[in-house]
């Protein structure tokens, strides 16, 4: 995988979640996120594996993406937000 791809797939792979998890009205809007960065996390270790980069680099990338995986999530949420009907409680 090139990590073009690599970047673009974490923000499809969020999106994905965000509205999987905005179906539940179960959960709070924490344990929503909470499940999303978790699948996030699994999504960056798994995929990171598979880019062909010096070990050190990906090491390095792992730090910071999975250190911001809250900012990632939060970032992509706030730009569906105005996009996706239903989304928020208010249907902004």
């Amino acid at each position: 995988m090139k990590f073009n791809v690599f970047i673009k797939n974490i923000a499809e792979e969020t999106k994905h979640y965000i509205e999987k998890y905005e179906q539940y009205k179960d959960l709070s809007g924490e344990e929503k996120k909470a499940r999303v960065d978790d699948i996030l996390k699994t999504y960056i270790e798994t995929a990171l594996d598979g880019i062909g980069l010096n070990i050190i680099v990906k090491f390095i990338l792992k730090k910071l993406l999975i250190e911001n995986i809250s900012a990632i999530t939060q970032a992509v949420f706030d730009l569906l937000k105005a996009k996706v009907i239903g989304i928020t409680e208010n249907g902004y």
